[in-house]
């Protein structure tokens, strides 16, 4: 491929709205029991269709705004959030969206904010400042990004304790120069670079190595909390050690081994989502959602062990 087919491709992938779509995460396409519309419900401009057990998005009616992303429950929705990781690490916690005056670190829609990176930039900043336009008028997020804001920041302080002020206008500082209007001049030139960096600006360790983004931020966060509340479940007697939740599963956090002639459940505590898939599908119903602590992440715990009763010599 050469230079120009290069240069080519750069273009079309920061022009295209759309947020990446990993069919191996999503709910719908793994056929979980009760399925999963939230990205349909989430949307505000109809850009999502649900078709052949698959998500579909729309190039012209998408605006970017990412309020999908966060409400996926498998991270099979997903913007590249280096650049924006960054944003808020120049920032210093602080960042803005698009249509909010002034100065600082922008994001072109505070609905791309994710728990794992307002947990992240919690962690190092102690307070997250948002500054936001007025969004009952914008055309990109429009009046839901408030409320949605809200339920992302009650998530991330499951991973750390994070901070958030959401304020209305310009971020808190120095008044507007004409050095800040310049800036402001570039900011669509720095989203667009900022969207074409695909991973975190930070070293990533082997064993992570894999894991969606949004995940490794929120491991960052709680390597630095005293308490987390991660997600995580445990399997109650009645267990068929059939492979519905293995298979079900977004992140691959529920696997299953066989140990001579037992079979046996594990979980890795850092790669579940809370999505509740494997709950709802569990055939016997013996799956419950707890929380873990901090003594339990980077642990693979055992969930159940048995002869099932499928199994024959």
């Amino acid at each position: 491929m050469g230079f120009l087919d290069n240069l080519l491709n750069a273009f079309l992938k920061a022009t295209d709205p759309r947020p990446r779509y990993t069919e191996a995460r999503c709910l719908l396409y793994k056929n979980s029991v009760g399925g999963c519309d939230r990205c349909y419900q989430a949307c505000p401009k109809g850009a999502v269709r649900l078709e052949s057990f698959r998500v579909e998005l729309d190039e012209v009616l998408c605006t970017g705004c990412g309020l999908c992303t966060g409400v996926c429950p498998g991270v099979a929705l997903e913007y590249p959030l280096g650049g924006i990781q960054e944003a808020l690490i120049r920032g210093r916690g602080q960042i803005r969206c698009s249509k909010a005056e002034g100065k600082g670190e922008e994001v072109l829609c505070l609905g791309r904010l994710t728990p794992g990176l307002l947990a992240e930039a919690g962690s190092r900043f102690g307070k997250v400042v948002l500054a936001r336009g007025d969004c009952a008028s914008c055309r990109i997020g429009g009046p839901a990004v408030p409320e949605h804001l809200e339920r992302m920041v009650e998530e991330a302080q499951r991973y750390h304790p994070v901070e958030v002020e959401v304020v209305q206008g310009e971020l808190p500082g120095e008044k507007v120069g004409r050095r800040e209007l310049f800036q402001a001049l570039l900011g669509s030139a720095k989203r667009t670079a900022a969207d074409l960096v695909p991973e975190l600006p930070l070293p990533v360790p082997e064993e992570e190595k894999g894991m969606p983004a949004e995940l490794r931020l929120r491991l960052l966060a709680a390597r630095r909390a005293s308490e987390v509340r991660w997600p995580r479940i445990r399997v109650e007697e009645g267990c068929t050690l059939c492979p519905v939740c293995t298979n079900i599963c977004p992140t691959e956090a529920v696997y299953r081994v066989r140990e001579g002639e037992e079979y046996v459940l594990r979980l890795k505590v850092e790669a579940c989502t809370g999505c509740g898939a494997c709950v709802e599908s569990c055939p016997p119903q013996v799956i419950r959602l707890e929380e873990a602590g901090k003594e339990e992440l980077f642990q693979e715990l055992e969930l159940y062990r048995g002869r099932p009763p499928w199994y024959d010599l």
